[in-house]
């Protein structure tokens, strides 16, 4: 199966910024770009999703910081 950036953030439980962030700094695989019905898609296949499940297991540790209180960031809901 494939996946969109979009779907792989919500089945990850990131941000679709953060995969960008990691892929803009060669942490995980970019997805593969192709036209399907004149629109260009980028997909993840499952396996590449697994090695950016390994990433996000090793180095993600959640939301940082609220850069105006101090204090951790709350979650979006």
């Amino acid at each position: 199966m494939k996946y969109s950036v979009s779907e792989a953030a919500k089945l990850l439980a990131i941000d679709r910024r953060t995969l960008q962030r990691w892929v803009n700094r060669r942490k995980i695989p970019a997805p593969v770009a192709g036209i399907v019905k004149g629109r260009l898609v980028k997909v993840w296949s499952e396996a590449q999703l697994t090695l950016i499940r390994e990433h996000k297991a090793a180095t993600y540790a959640g939301k940082g910081l609220d850069r105006r209180t101090g204090k951790k960031a709350k979650a979006k809901q």
